[in-house]
């Protein structure tokens, strides 16, 4: 309930006075919006109006700071987003670079643990709310009006709004680290005053502590209570705020876009001649107004929890702790779409220009956009696997975790198709769309396992997760942003940008994404829990080729900034409407045909040298300016930057006139994917796929595991791998053979295959279903389930140990022996015995983890998990807390005694005697306390 009040609160009055605010438009004209054929669309910063021809009135745009701060015109509002967005990209960015420096070595060594926990707080937090979610509300501002001929979004004002609200709440967001920057910087200053020159002020202390009041926040980007709640610091409850205002932000510009795409097209602009970029914001907008509301109804209550004393996740008397997770993943989960639906539009609306072809089955990808959209709110649990939910809640949301990866399959084997029998050009925007396709077949693949219950157990909170996750981010959102970028930048600023160094920036910004994340990915399976400051010394050459990874992004970032200020100021200008040559294979968009989005005709800045018309340039690109040729066929663009303002030397980024009698004789492949040459590959590749999975039958032997738990896992996770590896290498191959192949030529038209599209789509639906069933065959074993048990129904053998977690400790209870070992370096276990671990935390959110033997459970107050297996071998077994539970996060592991039954049992007694004869603290018989919540301790077992 409070959930939806939220939504009604937030929505209505957003379209209350964005209606009112549009009836009333005192700027408006006859049609609406003023003179867009001029090419000045209307705003609210100018008094001056000019009549125009039609009966309207057209205002032009004020100079200076005064245009910024009082626009109301979409393209101006598109990049304020855009230069906010990159200057919060950019403060998350150096976020990540404090963080992989740290991570450098095993020890704390750089930043103590509260600044590293500080950190990946607000790099979360900057980077998913204040950085990828604005630049595409940017990118969306400038261009949809453009693409769906309308004269500016529907509600103006409205628009101008949520971005000025955006500023703010960073500031609000992230203050703590802005007043201690201003008063550190004001102690080193005023310092150096004489010492009773701040006495008027009540001295220095008086004037610099209160700028130091605030400290970043070091509670996790995803605020788990309650740790959350008992954080002292008052920073917290300022983000909170921050967060709801750029909630109320996002969820306006929703709205807004919205009212664009439904009731602003232009009469030539059916649905069916919508362009992708357009549907796939109209989708994440649509998942914005269901989820963004929640969020900010969430952080009201956490906020109530926090400064008045309310109980809404309180231990006993609230919804506890899981309610929080509840309500904040039925909106985080959404959220990674809210960020990638924009990417996926962008790669399908700039992928084809360079093509040479129409998309390969526009309407499925339109329908698997829908899906996203629909399906994106049944995944939210998929983060909860390992609290202890009913195991059949487990089972529904891992079938529907696997089956939003059908549509994702259907987006990426479409643009592998319109990349097949094309005219590819290796442009910079081509070459970000590609390189980022490449990573996020990865990341997709890895999030399938991910989906699956039994590994999800193991590695859900370690680095397995963290390099999926930005496999994925990283495949498709900056990638994407730089495609956009570079496509449209000769549309806005009227030059041309630096190309090798933009080339030079995909290259580096494609290596450097894969070196970064794929190591993680083998971190996290072997057990490193992510958010430690410190680990062990063995994962050390790994953290270091990761950390060696995010500086090639760094250096991706700083040769972007590099090429936008050298290209604006000096890059050659532009003197074609068609820059890319889309008129050859008729995809010229509107954007380039509206008089808004014409290339601005900018006069020469100093140094610039004009083209040059001579017979080398005409021999390879035609007669200058695109004009057509003697044979009547459309010619290219004038030549690009190559790197200097003068150079015209034929590029990629603008087609050069191909051999086309050579070109023709692949004319003869059939329309779509097909023909000998393709079936010969799909023979090879099912050839290499038997061979991998004769040899992965003989290369991972089913044995020689440490546990059952782990057994069951482990194989699964094998047979998996099986299944994932040939399909991986089957879709890159796909790639890389495309753009090979197909680069140059003749593109041939692409057509209509519905029972191409149909055939995969089930195949990929097949192969989840085998995930998805052979998965929850193994969560038929009570090894898995861990499904709470009445104490007559377990074995006369079993053995149970209970663990209580706290801050940043394990306390151990042996129930048999009736002894409890209070902070313990070592927790003993027997083999060959059925072991029940009985899990629960003092204080906030903990778990035990144990990746060597596949246990992982986690630990909360006031709330008994089971955690079932059978240890078959001997050994110390690490065990950590994987649960990010405070400053002293990476200080709590402990090591797991696995020992004989006879050896256990000497080790239990021998602890009894030692606490009797110490006094030692036992735990009482009927019950245990647990912050302010009072739990039932379970019934003896047999044992």
């Amino acid at each position: 309930m409070s959930a939806l009040l939220s939504t009604l609160a937030v929505i209505a009055p957003c379209i209350l006075v964005a209606a009112v605010w549009h009836r009333t438009d005192p700027f408006a004209d006859s049609r609406g919006r003023g003179d867009a054929s001029a090419g000045q669309p209307v705003d609210g910063g100018s008094a001056d109006a000019t009549p125009t021809t039609d009966g309207g009135t057209m205002r032009t745009k004020p100079l200076g700071p005064r245009r910024w701060l009082t626009t109301v015109d979409h393209r101006d509002v598109g990049l304020l987003y855009l230069a906010f967005g990159t200057i919060a990209g950019l403060w998350g960015g150096m976020d990540a670079m404090m963080m992989r420096t740290e991570l450098l070595t095993s020890t704390v060594s750089v930043w103590d643990a509260e600044t590293y926990n500080a950190l990946f707080t607000t790099h979360g937090i900057t980077m998913l709310f204040f950085f990828a979610a604005p630049v595409f509300a940017g990118i969306a501002n400038y261009v949809i009006p453009l693409l769906i001929g309308a004269d500016d979004m529907a509600f103006p004002r409205i628009n101008a709004l949520a971005f000025w609200l955006l500023p703010p709440a960073l500031l609000i967001a992230r203050a703590g680290i802005v007043t201690e920057l201003i008063g550190k910087t004001l102690e080193g200053a005023l310092g150096l005053l004489p010492p009773n020159a701040m006495a008027p002020f009540g001295g220095l202390a008086a004037v610099i502590d209160p700028l130091l009041a605030l400290e970043p926040p070091g509670i996790g980007w995803t605020m788990y209570t309650p740790l959350s709640i008992q954080d002292p610091n008052q920073q917290v409850n300022l983000l909170l705020l921050g967060l709801h205002l750029s909630g109320v932000a996002t969820t306006m510009g929703a709205i807004n876009f919205i009212a664009t795409i439904v009731s602003e097209r232009g009469d030539e602009v059916s649905w069916a001649d919508l362009d992708l970029f357009s549907w796939n914001i109209l989708t994440q907008s649509g998942i914005i107004l269901f989820a963004f509301p929640l969020l900010g109804s969430a952080m009201v209550m956490l906020l109530l929890d926090r400064v008045v004393g309310t109980t809404f996740f309180a231990v006993g008397e609230g919804g506890g702790p899981i309610l929080w997770q509840h309500l904040f993943w039925f909106f985080g989960h959404p959220e990674v779409y809210i960020l990638v639906l924009p990417a996926f539009g962008l790669v399908s609306y700039i992928m084809p220009k360079f093509a040479g072809r129409k998309l390969f089955g526009f309407r499925f990808v339109v329908y698997s956009t829908l899906a996203i959209g629909v399906l994106s709110f049944g995944v939210w649990a998929h983060h909860m696997f390992a609290t202890g939910i009913d195991p059949r809640v487990r089972a529904s949301f891992m079938f529907v975790s696997i089956a939003i990866a059908v549509p994702s399959a259907v987006k990426t084997f479409n643009w592998i198709a319109t990349l097949w029998n094309g005219r590819i050009r290796l442009t910079a925007p081509m070459l970000f769309c590609l390189g980022g396709l490449a990573l996020f077949v990865v990341g997709g693949i890895t999030g399938v396992f991910l989906a699956a219950i039994p590994f999800n157990l193991v590695v859900h909170d370690t680095y397995y997760v963290v390099g999926h996750f930005h496999l994925i981010i990283m495949g498709v959102i900056p990638f994407s942003m730089f495609a956009a970028c570079y496509y449209w930048f000769p549309m806005i600023t009227g030059r041309w940008y630096n190309r090798p160094v933009a080339v030079a920036q995909a290259v580096v910004l494609s290596v450097g994404s894969a070196v970064t994340f794929i190591p993680m990915l083998v971190t996290g399976t072997d057990g490193l829990p992510r958010r430690y400051a410190s680990y062990p010394q063995v994962f050390e050459l790994l953290n270091q080729v990761s950390s060696a990874g995010a500086y090639l992004i760094g250096l991706a970032a700083v040769l972007w900034v590099f090429n936008m200020v050298q290209s604006y100021r000096v890059g050659p200008p532009v003197t074609d409407d068609d820059v890319w040559n889309l008129a050859e294979t008729g995809q010229r968009a509107r954007e380039w045909h509206h008089p808004a989005g014409r290339p601005t005709q900018r006069a020469p800045a100093v140094g610039d040298v004009a083209p040059e018309d001579d017979e080398s340039d005409e021999s390879e690109t035609g007669t200058d300016g695109g004009a057509p040729a003697d044979d009547g066929t459309p010619e290219d663009d004038p030549p690009v930057d190559s790197g200097s303002p003068g150079d015209d030397s034929p590029t990629d980024d603008v087609p050069t006139e191909r051999d086309r009698a050579s070109a023709l004789d692949r004319s003869t492949r059939d329309d779509a994917i097909g023909g000998r040459g393709a079936l010969r590959l799909v023979g090879a590749v099912t050839v290499a796929i038997a061979l991998l999975v004769v040899a992965g039958r003989l290369l991972l032997p089913l044995t020689g595991f440490d546990s059952t738990t782990e057994a069951l896992i482990r194989t699964l996770n094998r047979r998996l791998l099986l299944v994932a590896v040939p399909l991986a290498l089957l879709v890159e191959g796909l790639l890389i053979y495309a753009v090979v192949r197909f680069r140059g030529g003749v593109a041939i038209p692409t057509p209509e295959n519905t029972t191409l599209e149909i055939s995969w789509t089930v195949a990929t639906a097949f192969v989840l279903l085998f995930v998805a069933v052979v998965s929850y065959g193994v969560l038929g074993s009570p090894f898995v389930t861990a499904s709470p048990e009445p104490a007559g129904e377990r074995p006369a053998d079993a053995v149970e140990i209970e663990i209580v977690a706290e801050q940043f400790s394990y306390d151990v209870r042996y129930p048999a022996a009736n002894v409890t070992v209070e902070s313990t370096d070592v927790i003993y276990a027997p083999t060959d015995r059925p072991v029940y671990f009985e899990v629960r935390a003092a204080d906030v959110l903990h778990s035990v983890h144990v990746p060597a033997l596949g246990l992982k459970q986690d630990a909360f107050p006031g709330q008994w998990n089971l955690l079932h297996t059978r240890l078959l071998d001997p050994g110390d077994y690490r065990l950590y807390c994987a649960e990010f539970c405070g400053v002293g996060h990476s200080r709590m592991r402990t090591t797991l005694s696995v020992v004989s039954p006879e050896r256990y049992r000497q080790r239990v007694d021998a602890l009894a005697a030692e606490s009797e004869a110490t006094g030692g603290s036992t735990y009482a018989e009927g019950n245990a306390t647990a912050g302010n919540a009072t739990i039932e301790r379970p019934s003896a077992r047999t044992g």
